[in-house]
C-alpha cells in the first residue's frame, strides 16, 4: 500500500472527509488529495500532523508496503497463546477464513481489525502496527560501536589485544568471533557483550508483545528484584532456571488440579 493510499484508509477509519483533515493540518482539499492519489509529496512536518490528527506514528505512515501488521506476527503471538483459528476468530469476532488470509500475507486487516486483535490477544497496538526493522549483525554492531567512538579498526584491536585483521572480518560478517573475544571488544568499547548480542530493536518488540498487565508488573519491586538477581547468575545457573520455567510451562496446568 502507497503512502497516500494508507493515509486516504486510515482517514476513512476515523470518519473525516479530505476536506475535515485538510482543514486540521491547514493545507487545501486539493493538496491533500494529491498527496493520498501519490501525485503530491507531503514534507516531513506535514506527516507529522497528519500523523497526529489521525493518531498513528510517523514510521507507520512511512513503511513500505510489506511492513505493518504481518502474518508471522499474528501467527506466532496466536500460537504463544495456545489458540487455534477458530478460537480466535470466536474471541475477535473475527471470521477464522479471514484471521488465516491475515496469516497467510493474503489480505491485510482494517485498523479496527488490528484493534480487535491487539485486544484479544492482550497485546498493544504497537506490536502489530510498528514497522519491522531487519536484525543488525553482531559485526555491524561491533562497527557501530567503534566508529561512535572514532576508533579505527587497529586502536580496537590495540585495546582488545587482538589482531586487527581479526575486527575487520568481524565487522565483515566474514567470521563469528568466540565469547572471550566478544567480552574483550566489549571491554575495550566500555560495554558488554550483551549490548552485541541482543538487538535493541529485538527488545523493543518483544515489550510490545507484552500484555499491559505484565508490562506493569515489570514494574513492581519484586519483580525488578529477580531480574537484578539473574543478571549476577553463572550460565550454568540461568540454563536450569530457564530449564525449570519451560518444564513449568509445560506443566502448570497439573497446579489447578
Amino acid at each position: 500500500m502507497s503512502l497516500g493510499s494508507r493515509i486516504r484508509e486510515f482517514r476513512q477509519e476515523r470518519g473525516l472527509t479530505l476536506s475535515a483533515l485538510a482543514e486540521r493540518i491547514e493545507v487545501s482539499p486539493s493538496f491533500l488529495s494529491g498527496v493520498e492519489r501519490d501525485i503530491k509529496k507531503p514534507s516531513v512536518s506535514l506527516l507529522q500532523k497528519i500523523g497526529s490528527v489521525l493518531n498513528i506514528s510517523l514510521s507507520f505512515l512511512m513503511a513500505d508496503s510489506d511492513d505493518g501488521i504481518t502474518g508471522e506476527k499474528l501467527q506466532f503471538m496466536r500460537k504463544g497463546r495456545d489458540l487455534s483459528l477458530e478460537d480466535l476468530a470466536e474471541i475477535s469476532g473475527i471470521p477464522a477464513e479471514t484471521i488465516k488470509a491475515f496469516e497467510d500475507g493474503a489480505e491485510q486487516p482494517s485498523l479496527d481489525q488490528i484493534e480487535k486483535l491487539s485486544e484479544s490477544l492482550n497485546v498493544t497496538i504497537r506490536y502489530f502496527m510498528e514497522r519491522s526493522k531487519h536484525s543488525s549483525s553482531i559485526g555491524e554492531r561491533v562497527r557501530r560501536y567503534r566508529e561512535n567512538q572514532s576508533l579505527t579498526q587497529a586502536a580496537l584491536a590495540a585495546k582488545a589485544d587482538v589482531s586487527s585483521g581479526l575486527i575487520s572480518q568481524i565487522e565483515n560478517d566474514q567470521t563469528m568471533p568466540s565469547m572471550d573475544t566478544l567480552e574483550k571488544i566489549a571491554q575495550a568499547l566500555g560495554t558488554t557483550s550483551y549490548n552485541f548480542l541482543l538487538n535493541q530493536e529485538d527488545s523493543r518488540e518483544l515489550l510490545a508483545s507484552l500484555s499491559p498487565e505484565l508490562l506493569a508488573l515489570l514494574g513492581e519491586a519484586r519483580v525488578q528484584a529477580v531480574l537484578r538477581a539473574v543478571r549476577d547468575l553463572e550460565p550454568d545457573e540461568l540454563k536450569y532456571i530457564l530449564n525449570y520455567l519451560e518444564f513449568f510451562k509445560r506443566n502448570r496446568n497439573l497446579l489447578s488440579k
